[in-house]
Formats: structure tokens, sequence, C-alpha cells
């Protein structure tokens, strides 16, 4: 009789201890997830619109239905350009819960919108300006798409972080719970035409990198500034907001 109990014995303690894990790795137990999505949520309106001293900025309209199956609290649907080179870099980030904002990739998703991928997705490593600076990896490809108006040729590098310097994990589904709050960026060039498929070499001189290595901090502790009483000094760039 005894060894018809022995399966329950061991299943329910494994039940309750994946439903625990489970549990805590999706915050399901507490709301802590809820308020630090409000406090990330409502930093993105301080995201500069100028970013050191040649890049401005001005908002494009996106798609309220794609950003609700995006899974977005928040949003940044920008367009950058250099005073001096104008060379222009789109900018489109969102914050929301990992299960949703780790998902929904440009591999895939812009596929989906009828996109082709010029090719396999590769890390880049964006390198610091500054000393106490990180190093930052970005998924990169280049996307085409023919149109009786005209091809659209884009280079774009994307990425995420919860507070941590931006990256690039393999498995983000993986990395990141649930139900915390998640920021993910695409850094986006449309390419020249005239140049061809797949000739679009990535570089620390490439647009996407000089811009990043100035924008990309700058958000990071926008989103994330250090604890009241710290000593560190307020994020570059902030002094030219144009009132934002």
């Amino acid at each position: 009789m005894v060894l018809r109990w022995i399966p329950l014995l061991i299943g329910i303690p494994l039940i309750g201890l994946s439903t625990y894990l489970q549990g805590s790795w999706t915050d399901r137990w507490s709301d802590r997830g809820d308020q630090r999505m409000e406090q990330t949520t409502s930093r993105y309106t301080d995201i500069p619109l100028t970013i050191g001293k040649n890049w401005v900025g001005e908002d494009t309209p996106y798609s309220k239905k794609e950003l609700e199956a995006a899974g977005a609290h928040a949003h940044l649907s920008r367009v950058y350009r250099h005073r001096e080179t104008g060379e222009r870099v789109s900018v489109f980030m969102i914050c929301g819960y990992a299960r949703d904002v780790a998902v929904h990739t440009p591999d895939f998703c812009y596929v989906g919108a009828g996109f082709e991928v010029e090719s396999r997705p590769e890390t880049f490593v964006v390198e610091p300006i500054a000393d106490e600076q990180e190093a930052l990896t970005f998924w990169t490809s280049t996307f085409l798409k023919e149109r009786p108006a005209g091809t659209i040729h884009q280079r774009i590098l994307w990425g995420w972080t919860s507070g941590e310097p931006w990256n690039a994990p393999d498995y983000p589904r993986w990395k990141y719970p649930g139900n915390s709050p998640l920021n993910k960026v695409y850094l986006i060039h449309d390419i020249q035409p005239g140049i061809e498929r797949k000739a679009d070499t990535l570089s620390q001189e490439h647009p996407l990198a000089a811009f990043g290595k100035e924008f990309l901090p700058i958000v990071r502790e926008t989103l994330y500034p250090p604890p009241v009483g710290a000593t560190e000094s307020p994020p570059r760039g902030k002094a030219n907001t144009n009132g934002r």
C-alpha cells in the first residue's frame, strides 16, 4: 500500500516547487512589476529631443493598433537628423512586460510586413565613447522591400534593457521574467539607393553606431536614474531637451 503513495508524495512537492518558481519568475506574488512599469514608462517623455551637439529629433506617428499588438505601455517613435552630415536615424522603442517585449523581433515581424531579411542576424558591439561606459551589444541585419513606389532598404540594430547595459541575448524570453518591465529599441538607417545588397558594412563610424554611442547611454540614464543621494553626474545631453 505504501508504494502506491510514493508517486503522489514525490509529485506534490515538485508541483508546488515549480508553481512557486514560475510565480516568482513572473512576479505573480507581488505588484513590484506594476510599480516598476509605472516608474519606467513615466520617464519616456523625458528622453531628449536633442542628443549631444548635432542630433536633433522629431517625433513621428505610429499605429496605435501595432503598439497594442506589441504590448507597449509606453513608446518612442522619432527620427534624429545630424545637423552637419544630414544623416538620419529612426528610433522605435517600447516598454512593456517582458512576456510581450522579448518577442516580435525584426527578423520575424518585418518578414510578416513583406520585407526580405538579407542576411542572418548577427551581433554587433557599439563601443563606448567614455571610459566609464560599457560596450553595448545588439542584433543587426539588413531588410529589403520592393514596392512600385520605390525600394525600402534598411539596416536595423535591436536590443533590450531592463536597467542593465543594452544587450542582445540569444533567448530574451528566458533572460527576462515574464511580468518584469522591459525596453526594446530599434535603431533604423535607410541604405542609400545604389548600394548593393549586404554591402552596408557596420563599423564604429556607421551612422547607427555613431548615433547609438551618444543616444543609448542617455536613454538608460533617463529611464533608470541613480538613486537619490548618488554622486553620479546627470545624463549627458539633458541640457539640450528643447523644454522636454
